[in-house]
C-alpha cells in the first residue's frame, strides 16, 4: 500500500483582518508544499512520522471511539507536539469510519520542511498547518476510497479540511489558508454560509501573469493567533474603532478584489498601499504590532524603489509582498532587501492539485 497526497501553502495578496468580518480577500496558492504519505505498518501499530518536528516513529492505536492513542512509551511532549495532527486526524477519520473505510495498521509521513526556513530554523509563514490538514484529509480520503478529483468529492473535502483545521485552532480563523491549500490558483475567498448550512465555495479568478510581485521574509515568524486576539480585545473594548476600521479595510480589500479581476494595475497598487496603511492604523489602535519595526524597513525599500508593500497574513513577522509596475523595478527591490540583509523567497502560484 502507497498512498501520497499534497496541498500548497498560501500567499495573501490583500483582505488580512476584514476577511473574518465577511469581506472578500484576494489569496493565491503557492508551491511549498506539504507531502503525505500513508504506507503499510511493519506492526500492530499505526505510526506518525514528521521530520519538520523530529518526529519519527511514533506508534498510536485507533480506538472503538475513532480516538488516537499513543502507546505508553511515547513521552508527554511527543504527544503535546502531536496535538494539532491527531485532532485533524481524530476528526477526519471519524468522517470516514461512517463510509466503511478500511481496516488494517499504516504508517503515515509529513513533509513540510519546504515551510520553514533552515537558515532561521522558523516558520515562514504560507500556512503549513492549512496545508498539511489539506494534505492528510486527501491521504485519507484516498484511503476510504474517495475520487478527490471528482468535483464535488473536491468541495466536501475542502468543507471537512476547513471545519477540523478550524476545530484543531479553536474556532480561530477564517479558513483562507484551507481554500488556498484545497484549490490552487488564485481564489477570491469571503467566510459565508450558503443555503445549506455550509461555507460558500471560492471564487476561482484568472492568474494574472504580467503583474510584478516579489515575497519577502521578515526573518522571524509570529504566531496568527496572538495577532488576531489583541485585534479581538480592541474589537472588545473600543467597538466604535475596530468598526470603523473594519470597515475601510473591507471597502479597500472589495476594490483590491476588483482592479485585481480588472487587471487594473495602476488601481490596484493604490489600493495595496492604501491596505498597509490602515493595516498600520489597525496596529496602533489595537496595541499589536502589525506593521512591526521591520516590515516598515523592508516598505521604505519597497516605496524607495516605485513599489508598494503589505505584510502577507497577520503581520508583525512571516512575510510581506511587494508590488510594482515594472519587472525592473522588482528587480531593484530584491537587490536592496538584500543588500540590507532580507531574505527574497522564489514562489510561484501553483495550480490546482491533482494528487
Amino acid at each position: 500500500m502507497l498512498i501520497q497526497a499534497s496541498a500548497p501553502g498560501k500567499l495573501i495578496l490583500i483582505g488580512e483582518y476584514a476577511v473574518l468580518e465577511g469581506s472578500p480577500a484576494l489569496v493565491c496558492a503557492v508551491n511549498r508544499y506539504a507531502n503525505v504519505t500513508l504506507s503499510e505498518s511493519k506492526n500492530n501499530f499505526y505510526m506518525i512520522s514528521a521530520e519538520s518536528i523530529g518526529i519519527e516513529n511514533v506508534p498510536f492505536l485507533i480506538t472503538n471511539n475513532n480516538l488516537i492513542l499513543f502507546d505508553r512509551s511515547v513521552d508527554s511532549d511527543t504527544c503535546r507536539r502531536l496535538t494539532f495532527f491527531k485532532n485533524i486526524f481524530e476528526y477526519t477519520w471519524q468522517y470516514f469510519k461512517s463510509t466503511g473505510i478500511p481496516h488494517g495498521p499504516f504508517h503515515i509521513r509529513i513533509d513540510t520542511t519546504s515551510f520553514y526556513s533552515a537558515e532561521q530554523q522558523t516558520k515562514l509563514g504560507f500556512g503549513s498547518s492549512a496545508a498539511m490538514t489539506m494534505a492528510l484529509v486527501r491521504a485519507i480520503s484516498k484511503f476510504a476510497g474517495e475520487n478527490i478529483d471528482d468535483e464535488g468529492k473536491s468541495n466536501r473535502m475542502f468543507r471537512l479540511a476547513l471545519a477540523a483545521h478550524r476545530k484543531a485552532q479553536g474556532n480561530v480563523g477564517s479558513g483562507i489558508d484551507i481554500a488556498a491549500s484545497a484549490f490552487g490558483g488564485v481564489l477570491q475567498y469571503t467566510v459565508g454560509i450558503n443555503e445549506q448550512c455550509e461555507q460558500i465555495m471560492p471564487q476561482t479568478m484568472a492568474v494574472w501573469d504580467d503583474l510584478p510581485f516579489l515575497i519577502v521574509f521578515t526573518g522571524s515568524s509570529e504566531s496568527t493567533r496572538r495577532m488576531v486576539a489583541g485585534v479581538g480585545d480592541l474589537k472588545k473594548n473600543t467597538p466604535d474603532i475596530y468598526t470603523r476600521l473594519i470597515n475601510r479595510l473591507a471597502e479597500t480589500s472589495t476594490e483590491g478584489c476588483r482592479c485585481y479581476t480588472l487587471q487594473d494595475k495602476r488601481s490596484f497598487l493604490n489600493t495595496v498601499k492604501e491596505y498597509y496603511d490602515l493595516m498600520n492604523e489597525l496596529g496602533t489602535k489595537s496595541g499589536m504590532p502589525i506593521i512591526s519595526e521591520v516590515h516598515q524597513k523592508i516598505a521604505s525599500i519597497v516605496q524607495q524603489n516605485n513599489g508598494v508593500y503589505k505584510p502577507s497574513g497577520a503581520g508583525s513577522g512571516d512575510i510581506g509582498i511587494a508590488f510594482t509596475d515594472t519587472f525592473e523595478d522588482l528587480a531593484n527591490i530584491r537587490r536592496e532587501a538584500e543588500k540590507n540583509g532580507f531574505v527574497c523567497i522564489d514562489a510561484k502560484i501553483a495550480d490546482k492539485i491533482t494528487n
